[in-house]
């Protein structure tokens, strides 16, 4: 008795998913990781549109941004995963969160610049990224990846279904996916109370980039999918170490060089950008 009940607590006690990684119909196949990627950026795409219209700014931008974000993710995640674990440039698996953040995070910020775009497009992407980021992770969730050590904590997963990427159906393992969504979550908690709020154009920005890095800095302590780099910490500690340096430095350069001024609020009702339009 005492030993079935310990086994029914050790199974109960990590979240256990038993979905396919991918959906088959007919000829064609789904995976989850690209089906929530695809929801995810769609879902940022409509937030920071609606941020944007409320200040009176083009929405147009955001088609050639989100094309950007994308090129970055794919280009920036992959480069960073083969000079962090090896293997070919070219491959289908394997990408790093901190690799795509960073390639994209540059190529929005240079096409900003260099089209002269408001400040603000930058804060509008950065106060839309957790909830797609959130929401983009659950594919890992489902499919097993970035998984870590076997666990038995309560934010363990126990990816069942045998087509999974973890190694063993029966048992459970820190799931980096999960780490991310939730990670996702709290920023997009902290975010959204101050999206108003912050004295300068481009603060949400600097903002979003020193969460994430503190978030990820400390969500490596629980993961062991990066290798140690150096004083027993991980390439991926290191690197949100190196985020959070350049947000100090970033937001302290650009309020010295007074870029941009305030922040711009909400402009009032009939002040949207096309609202004047017949």
């Amino acid at each position: 008795m005492g030993r079935g009940y310990a086994r029914l607590v050790l199974e109960t006690a990590v979240i256990t998913i038993g979905i396919p990684p991918e959906i088959h119909l007919g000829p064609l196949t789904l995976a989850w990781h690209g089906i929530t990627i695809a929801v995810g950026i769609f879902v940022g795409g409509v937030a920071a549109s609606r941020w944007l219209r409320a200040r009176a700014l083009d929405v147009e931008p955001l088609y050639t941004i989100a094309l950007l974000l994308i090129l970055g993710g794919v280009i920036g995640g992959r480069l960073f995963y083969v000079l962090e674990q090896g293997g070919p440039l070219l491959g289908t698996r394997g990408f790093t969160f901190a690799g795509g953040f960073i390639a994209a995070g540059l190529l929005l910020a240079l096409y900003v610049r260099r089209n002269r775009l408001d400040v603000s497009y930058l804060d509008g992407v950065a106060l839309a990224l957790p909830l797609g980021i959130a929401i983009g992770r659950i594919g890992d969730v489902i499919n097993g990846e970035h998984y870590g050590a076997q666990s038995t904590s309560l934010l363990a997963v126990r990816n069942s279904h045998p087509d999974a990427l973890t190694p063993n159906a029966a048992v459970a393992f820190e799931n980096g996916g999960l780490y991310e969504v939730l990670l996702g979550l709290a920023v997009l908690a902290v975010l959204w109370p101050l999206r108003d709020r912050l004295p300068r154009a481009g603060d949400l920005a600097w903002l979003v980039l020193a969460l994430f890095a503190v978030g990820r800095f400390f969500e490596f302590f629980l993961r062991t999918d990066s290798p140690e780099l150096a004083l027993g910490l991980s390439n991926a500690q290191w690197t949100s170490a190196a985020m959070l340096a350049a947000a100090i430095v970033g937001r302290t350069v650009a309020a010295r060089r007074g870029e941009d001024g305030k922040v711009r609020g909400p402009v009032a009702p009939g002040r949207i950008a096309g609202a004047d339009r017949p």
